[in-house]
Order: C-alpha cells, then structure tokens, then sequence
C-alpha cells in the first residue's frame, strides 16, 4: 500500500483525560512557547487544500468555533446540495466517479478526515474513542480554514484536485496519497501540479510512503515538495506486571483494554513454553486443550494476531495474557482480556521468575497505569515509513523530515450516536504529512511573505537530529539505528522553526535548470511550465548544486571531490554572527569556504562553498556516509543544521 494505510482499529480507557498527544507532544499547546497563542495565532487566516477522500458533515473538529471570516484572497465557493460550508470549512468539491467538482467532498471511508482535522482540526472537549476515552482534540493549525477536494486516487481526478486548490487559492497543499516510486516527475501527480502549487507560493506537504521500510522507496521526491516520514512518540498506554516476588515491569496494552481488573489480587501465572510445543507457546487455536488455565494468568509470544491469543486464553478460562516480546503496534488492539505486552528483556525477567525454585507456586497481577509518556526509545522512525534515495530526483535527500505519524488521534466519519464518539487512532505516513501541513500554516502566518523554499528550509534546518536520549533514531522495523534516508534531517521542531535563524532560499526558475540537468524533454518542460522551454538556452543546476537545506553528492575515484555553494538569508536579528561546526562524513572531509558568517540586516544573504572529498583508501562502492553542518550563532540562539549524505560510487 503506497502512501497510506488502511484504518487502525480503535480502542477505549477511562483513565486519562488530555490534549491531543502530538499537539502537546510539539509543545504547541504549551503557553509558556507561545507558538499557538503569539507567534502564529494558531493559524488563523490560513487556508489549508486537503486532497483526500473528504469530510463528514457536521462534525465538530470542523465546527467554526471562534473561526474568523473568510480570508480576502479565498476565491473559491461552497454551492453544494446537502452541504454546507462554513467558517473552518470554506469551500472544495468531489473529483471523479462522475463528478467534476460540482459534488459535496463528502467522506465514506474516513482516511481524508482523520487528515484534515490533524493538519487544522478545531478543539473538541472531551473527544471519545469508543465512548470512554476522553481528550481535548485539534489539530496542529486549529484556527486555520479548510478547503476539503475529495478526489477517488485516480490521476485525472488528483490533478483536478490541485488545479482547484490552486485556483481557490489556498495557501499550503496536503497530498497524503501515495505513487509509484518509479515515477517520473511528469508521471507523479504530486510533483507535477506541485510545481504548479510552488509557483504561485503555496507550500505542498506530502507523504513518503508506507513501503515497509524499503530502499528506494518515497513516493514523492520533487525537492519542491516537503517529503514527510513518520515517527513513533514516546506515549504509551501503561501495563504494569506486578510478580509475587515484588518487581514489577512496564508494559504496554492497548486503548480497548478492560478497566475493571483487581490488581490487589495475584493470580497464579503459567508458561505454556515449558512443553516445548510452539503452537502453545504462541497461544495459537486449540494450543491450550487439555491445559487447565482457569483463573491464570497466561505467558504468551508475541507476534501476530495478539488478540486472537488473547481470544484463545480467554475461551479456556484464562483470567489475563501477558505478551513477550517485540512491542510494536499494541495501542491499536482490541484486547478481549487484561493484557500486558513487555520487551525481550523484561520477558526474560519474568521467565526466570517463573522458572526459579520458591516454596509457593508463581503469580502475578496487572497494574493499569493510563497513558503515559516515557516510551522509549523516542521518537523512532516507524517500521512502515518509506525511505531514499530517491531513485528520480537526482540526488536530493528524501525524505525531508520525520513527523508523528503512529497511532495518531484524529477525527473519523460519523455513524450514528454522539459526534464526539467519532475519533479515531491511525497509522501512516499519511497522518505524518498534515503535521507539517499545520506547521507551515504556522509559519505562514508569521511570515506571509516567506516563499515555500523559505517555509520548507525552516522545518529541515530546524529539525532534530537525534531522539528524546541524545540518541541517534532507532528504526523500529529493525531496532538499529536509522540512516540519514530514513529520516531526512530529523524530526520536525516547530518551535525552533517558527525562529530558524537562517534560510535556504531560491528562486522558483532555479528549477527549470535543475530539471533541464535531468534531461526533461521539451514536451514535459512545455506541461510544467505552460510554456516552450528551450533547456539548450537555461543555465543547467545540477541537484546538488540547487541551494537546498540539505547536501548529498555522489563521489568514487573518478570524482572524489565535489564543491557544493550555497547562499543563506538572515531572517533572524539584524546584526548577528554565525559559525561553523562540521561534523565530517566517514571517509570523507569537508572545508569550508568561509569560517564565519557576519549579517548587519535582516534579509541580507550571504554565500559559502562546502567541498566534500574522499579520505583514502576509497570506501565501498554503494557505501553510504553521513555527517553535517551546522551553522551557530554567536549569540547562542539558533543552530542552523544541513544534513550531508554521501554515496561512494
């Protein structure tokens, strides 16, 4: 499945009431940063384009609530039968199955609605998951209008989408739809009308994909779009295994989990393993006939299909399950009993426990803790996320940044009962994109002049490079550390985006050479730019020479250096002072053109070489390297980071 994944089951606890987790996660709804309540004005006037399957009538993440007017520059309209638009919702229409905008962009299958009210959803006091699990819900722009373009996945009615948000004109683009990775950028309806979208300075948020992790994998990689991976927080729905013996061990469970479990009282625990059959181990169907487990609390291998275990437990009388091993999606299952799922580690913990001799038989009980943050490690980078080199741009790293994008809270379509009940928990690069989306309305509301370049610079060069720890991001499908191609230049920071210090900035043509350098014909060139291009007459920009917030180059023995430019804006204190700290590629060195940085006015640019070169002997062909540089400032207040990836040909 490219881009998106299917809908997450849901699940319920009566034990927590707080904001939306990544909101708070973000720090955006903490008053002391003021990004929701000073700098950006929570969005407000900004009008987000979300290309997806819709929204639902009447929900109230698209309530308009203290929403203000209509912005000036709105030129769209909202004239639909059974319909009705209001000041969060300000316009859109249905693309495909035998409409041509002229019908409602209602929802039927909720992945557009889960988007949208992440990207700028309204608040919603006590929001329920499956009518017990309570929050205040909203998403990352939540006083930002909505125009809503259902389209049906197909590429007509994709483009369709873009030329409507374009000509409505809405000021950020979120596309959570996923493509082909061997698409040219012709092909790619995302980096075809988002060069379109670019051009009349509307910034285009897109997914990277739910490839399982793949090389080579994005969706997207046009470096006009921002190419968005997902993360994995730290929030966790607590379990604790309380032993006879007194130690006790977090584990996890998931949002379904029952409430009513007496942990004043042990019950005794049983470990199918011991007979050696893996059918009991794994707890599989029929693996506990003749197993007397009434009352106990059973020890099961995690995998697969935990709550079908859980199912088999529960129809022999077990009293609870406790999962050993591997912890990945557990908030999303619809236990049928108390479970608690704990990593190897602590499961051989339990183990030994269980194995030890004592006078009295072992035992155990749960402790429901609610949720709670202290997952680690955080973030990670989701086992599902799609990863570079991209195989078309020609070596611009992709994908850009990491956002949350697991288990994420969000609105769904509504079938009847209370409005409120209707949220859900989803998974996927797709809920990963609209964050960035809410963040460059952010941005955009602070600084209306910025250019897309200018927003996209400010999320990468801002984004953190290592997790909650000080640790490099684990990648969670192999529990190793990720590489640059995983996560681009980190996980989003909107705070420190919202004052980046510098920028990368370019001009919009400066892609016209860079595409005249990958060899578009003059038929393309004449489709993206509604006009003859003559690529014999354009300055070439080779990819790595584009003035992106990032560097990668490709060297080998033939090319074992590189000199790279690039020009920075001051958008920071008017008279500030920056300099280098270069963390070096393995195998390779860079020097600097310049080892300090001096700007006496805002807006003034200022312009450095990075050469990049091979240390002997030559690495393995294939190999790949990085490191960055980061530009400081004097002053302490701001650290300007490009990632450098490197590939030895």
């Amino acid at each position: 499945m490219h881009g998106w994944l299917p809908a997450c089951r849901v699940g319920h606890s009566e034990i927590t009431t707080q904001t939306t987790y990544s909101p708070h996660y973000l720090r955006l709804s903490d008053p002391s940063t003021g990004i929701w309540h000073t700098e950006s004005n929570m969005g407000e006037g900004i009008i987000i384009g979300v290309i997806d399957s819709g929204v639902p009538l009447n929900h109230p993440s698209f309530s308009d609530d203290q929403m203000p007017a209509k912005p000036a520059n709105w030129n769209g309209s909202c004239n639909f039968n059974n319909f009705t638009c209001n000041m969060k919702i300000i316009g859109g229409g249905t693309y495909g199955n035998g409409s041509n905008g002229n019908r409602p962009p209602l929802d039927t299958c909720g992945h557009g609605t889960h988007v949208a009210s992440i990207a700028t959803g309204n608040f919603v006091k006590d929001a329920m998951v499956v009518g017990n699990f309570k929050y205040t819900a909203s998403g990352m722009a939540p006083r930002a209008h909505l125009a809503i373009y259902k389209t049906f996945y197909k590429r007509a009615d994709n483009l369709k989408s873009f030329d409507r948000a374009i000509a409505d004109g809405v000021d950020i683009i979120n596309f959570s739809i996923g493509g082909n990775e061997t698409a040219n950028f012709y092909n790619d309806e995302a980096a075809f009308s988002g060069y379109k979208a670019t051009k009349k300075n509307i910034s285009v948020s897109v997914s990277a994909g739910n490839n399982d992790g793949e090389p080579k994998s994005l969706s997207h990689t046009a470096p006009w779009l921002t190419v968005v991976g997902a993360s994995w927080l730290d929030r966790r729905l607590a379990a604790a295994v309380k032993l006879g013996n007194g130690e006790e061990f977090i584990g996890e469970t998931g949002f379904y989990q029952p409430t009513h479990f007496n942990s004043s009282i042990f019950l005794p625990i049983i470990y199918l393993g011991a007979n050696n059959k893996t059918q009991a181990l794994d707890c599989l169907s029929g693996s506990l006939n003749g197993i007397n487990v009434t009352n106990k609390i059973v020890l099961c291998q995690a995998g697969n299909k935990n709550v079908d275990k859980g199912r088999v437990v529960l129809s022999g009388g077990g009293a609870g399950m406790i999962l050993l091993g591997l912890i990945m999606n557990t908030q999303n299952d619809k236990h049928v009993l108390p479970v608690s799922h704990v990593n190897s580690d602590d499961a051989e913990k339990i183990l030994e426990y269980y194995n030890s001799p004592r006078e009295s038989p072992p035992n155990a009980t749960f402790v429901f803790k609610g949720q709670v943050s202290g997952r680690r490690p955080a973030p990670a980078i989701g086992s599902f996320s799609s990863r570079g080199p991209s195989i078309w741009n020609g070596g611009i790293l992709k994908p850009d940044v990491i956002a949350p994008g697991h288990v994420i809270l969000g609105a769904s379509i509504h079938k009847g009962g209370p409005f409120n009940n209707y949220f859900q928990f989803k998974s996927g690069t797709s809920m990963a994109s609209p964050h960035v989306a809410g963040v460059m309305a952010l941005l955009k509301k602070k600084y209306p002049s910025w250019s897309p370049a200018a927003i996209q610079s400010a999320i990468i060069t801002t984004a953190d490079d290592v997790d909650l720890a000080g640790n490099p991001f684990i990648h969670m499908k192999t529990w190793k550390a990720s590489n640059i191609f995983d996560r681009g230049a980190g996980h989003i920071n909107p705070i420190k985006a919202m004052d980046p210090g510098l920028i990368y900035d370019r001009d919009f043509d400066d892609y016209i050479g860079y595409m005249c350098f990958l060899n578009y014909n003059p038929t393309y060139m004449q489709r993206f730019n509604s006009r003859k291009v003559d690529c014999a007459k354009e300055k070439k920009i080779k990819p790595s020479q584009l003035n992106y917030p990032s560097i990668m180059v490709t060297l080998s023995s033939n090319s074992p250096n590189e000199t790279i430019m690039r020009t920075v804006t001051n958008v920071g204190n008017a008279n500030s002072d920056y300099t280098p700290i270069i963390f070096h590629p393995a195998n390779a060195s860079l020097i600097l053109s310049i080892n300090r940085l001096h700007f006496s006015a805002q807006n003034q640019q200022l312009s450095f070489n990075v050469t990049i070169t091979i240390v002997q002997p030559t690495p393995v062909k294939g190999m790949i390297s990085e490191g960055k540089l980061e530009w400081v400032s004097t002053s302490g207040g701001h650290v300007v980071r490009s990632p450098i990836a490197v590939i030895f040909g």
